[in-house]
């Protein structure tokens, strides 16, 4: 068998996903041979069986103790049986009615390759742009040959309710060989991310939120990088938590106390001072410039970082009350 197609599932009705599988329904000039669709209920009840009917391949459903979304992909990856994986989220869907033989051609041919990705629309309340997904955070656009994933001991942190995709590519990234990367290419792009208005990634009032999971994100990764002898890279990605928490704890616009979560910044980074001063000039620059890049209202110097970072120390370092 080719590839093993996940489909997850959370507490969604099936009006969310019928979209994306009529699409898949409709795929033409697939050998489903070659294909296993597996739909995996995080926590929630499976779908009627006559929901499937007519399908020119079975779905098999599987319902799990709920897991989380990183706990569910988990799940995949330890059942996966086909040479090759990819994760599809329930409101996605296929663009093209050819869009699986555009893939399916592809992996046969990628006998020298780990990873394939595709081009992607993402759909934003109607509105389609390309998005990058040889961008090493987007999770959509990419097929992984299951051996190599196993072999390395790729996993989704499960204590990640939010960047948990993109904690798991940027280990990947760090793994992989470059040259064993590939492009699947399509008539067009070939599968659309629909970032829907109540999203988890969409709602405002959990920006705050959104802004610890990223601090939780980048923590792991840098001790996945350590562990895995990437220092130069362990040591970037401190810099790029110190980067980050500037804009969390002084620029981003969010009305909640910051003070527990400045703390914990503190005292991670009092603890990785060491780590920061191995930080070249130019890793710096980066950080700042990614940080910048992915807040919009961000326009941060690193002489503000650093100034900020000097003022945070001299503040509990005498020992000032909140």
């Amino acid at each position: 068998m080719l590839l093993d197609l996940f489909v997850t599932h959370y507490n969604e009705p099936w009006e969310v996903g019928r979209p994306g599988f009529d699409m898949l329904r409709n795929q033409r000039c697939v050998d489903w041979n070659n294909v296993r669709v597996t739909l995996v209920h995080d926590g929630t009840d499976p779908f009627p069986d006559e929901t499937f009917e007519g399908y020119p391949f079975p779905v098999r459903q599987v319902k799990l103790i709920h897991k989380g979304i990183a706990g569910t992909r988990n799940w995949c990856l330890d059942n996966a049986e086909a040479e090759w994986l990819k994760m599809n989220d329930f409101d996605d869907l296929f663009t093209s009615i050819y869009s699986l033989r555009s893939i399916m051609e592809g992996l046969e041919n990628a006998k020298d390759f780990d990873l394939m990705w595709f081009d992607v629309y993402a759909d934003m309340n109607g509105c389609r742009y390309l998005k990058d997904q040889r961008d090493p955070v987007v999770m959509h656009g990419k097929v992984f040959r299951t051996k190599f994933l196993m072999d390395h001991r790729l996993r989704f942190r499960e204590d990640l309710t939010w960047c948990e995709d993109s904690a798991f590519l940027a280990v990947m990234e760090m793994e992989i060989d470059h040259q064993r990367i590939g492009k699947i290419i399509g008539d067009s792009p070939l599968y659309t991310w629909i970032h829907r208005v109540g999203s988890l990634c969409n709602r405002p009032e959990i920006l705050f939120d959104n802004l610890q999971s990223f601090f939780r994100r980048h923590c792991y990764v840098a001790e996945e990088f350590r562990k895995r002898g990437h220092m130069d890279e362990y040591n970037t990605m401190i810099a790029r938590i110190m980067c980050d928490s500037y804009y969390t704890l002084v620029l981003a616009p969010v009305l909640q106390d910051k003070s527990e979560h400045e703390e914990m910044v503190y005292k991670y980074l009092t603890k990785h001072r060491a780590e920061l001063l191995q930080v070249r000039a130019k890793a710096f620059e980066e950080c700042i410039e990614a940080t910048n890049r992915e807040n919009e209202d961000c326009h941060c110097t690193k002489a503000e970082v650093l100034a900020w970072w000097k003022a945070m120390r001299e503040k509990y370092e005498s020992g000032e009350e909140e």
